[in-house]
This record gives C-alpha cells, structure tokens and sequence, in this order.
C-alpha cells in the first residue's frame, strides 16, 4: 500500500475503525457520466459568492432563473445534450475497445457510486479504502493551483454492500482494473494507479472477510 494514500484514508477513519487497504485510482474507460438531472448544482467559489453578495437582488434572480439552468430549460437541455454528444461517442468507442465498464441504473449501488464521486466535482484520480467496518472512497477537491491536495470523502457504503473486489476480470485488458461489484447486482469498473496495486488490494480486501 503506498504509503501517501494510506495516510490520505487514515485521516478519515472513525474512533477506533481499522484501515485494511487502500489504493489510488482513476474510474475505467467507458463509466458513463451521470446526467445532469441528478447532479446537484456547483458550489460557486468564495469569491464568487462575494461578488454576487454585492449584485442587486433582480438581477441575481435573474441569473439563476430556470433559461439558465440545463435541469429546468428545454433550449438549455438541448444545448446541453448537444455538448455531451462527443463524450457519448467517446463511451461508445471506449466500451468496443474495452468491454463493458458498468453495470446497473443510477438507482443501484454503482450508479450512487458515479452520482457521489461527480458531485464531488474533484480531480480524476482518487483514493479507494476499506476498513473493517465500511468502504469508502475519496477525492482532491483542491484548486489547481495549490500543490498539496485536499481531500474529501464522497462516498461510502458499509462492508456488505460490496459482494466482490475483482482485479483482472475476464475478457479485459486494462492493467489495472478493478470491478467492484455491489450486492443488488451492479458493478463499475475502477483502474489502480499504479496498476501493480490492484491485485494486492483486492486480495486484502477479501481476506479481511
């Protein structure tokens, strides 16, 4: 285990829980991103919000009046769509490339997992971490110009919730990968960075059964 990201999930352990493993990871090629329906709005930055603080109330009305939110907005929701259609075919070429990457709707375990790890609003990689009592995953919610990263936790699940930590799964080729499959049946598919962790991660994660 690496021993930054190790001390990145010891700092969220509860009184007297016990870390097994954790590992760094990127989610795989072809996890869908969520729509933007179930996403919640961002937090605009502090500055931000000063500014707004000194913009006439009509006028920040108007600034989040529904034209202006894709969620509420037909012409909006439109244009949205327009701009994810390149992601769309990007998923499309990422799963004839490299199989299936997910499994379940975004009511089921992964899909929460997906929904969580995007309202986060961090950077690409993040930290994955079991512990005797629960999973949970993390992220750099830090600006791009600070050097020392900030963690948040945007997710968890208790130890039951995940029926199997799988590396190297069948009929893929990604080095590094990872299922995580969850009890109701659905799975998304992770990378470990480095991609040499991801065996000795999931096998920790198994023996602690």
């Amino acid at each position: 285990m690496n021993q930054a990201t190790r001390e990145q999930a010891q700092h969220f352990l509860r009184q007297d829980e016990r870390l097994v493993a954790a590992c760094a990871y990127e989610l795989g090629p072809g996890v869908p991103y969520p729509p933007e329906s179930l996403l919640a709005p961002p937090e605009p930055p502090a500055l931000s919000r000063r500014i707004e603080a000194r913009i006439p109330r009509p006028l920040r009305q108007f600034v989040h009046a529904k034209a202006l939110d894709p969620r509420l907005s037909r012409p909006a929701a439109a244009a949205d769509g327009v701009d994810r259609l390149p992601d769309a075919v990007d998923a499309l070429g990422s799963r004839l490339l490299h199989g299936k990457s997910m499994e379940g709707g975004w009511e089921s375990e992964a899909g929460r997992f997906l929904v969580s790890r995007a309202n986060a609003r961090g950077s690409v990689g993040g930290v994955l971490a079991v512990t005797d009592r629960r999973w949970f995953a993390l992220t750099d919610v830090s600006p791009l110009w600070r050097s020392t990263p900030v963690m948040r936790q945007y997710w968890e699940v208790p130890r039951q919730a995940v029926s199997a930590l799988r590396a190297g799964p069948r009929g893929v080729v990604q080095k590094g990968r990872m299922d995580i499959e969850f009890t109701d049946g659905s799975w998304v598919a992770v990378l470990a960075s480095p991609a040499s962790a991801a065996r000795p991660f999931a096998e920790a994660s198994v023996h602690h059964r």
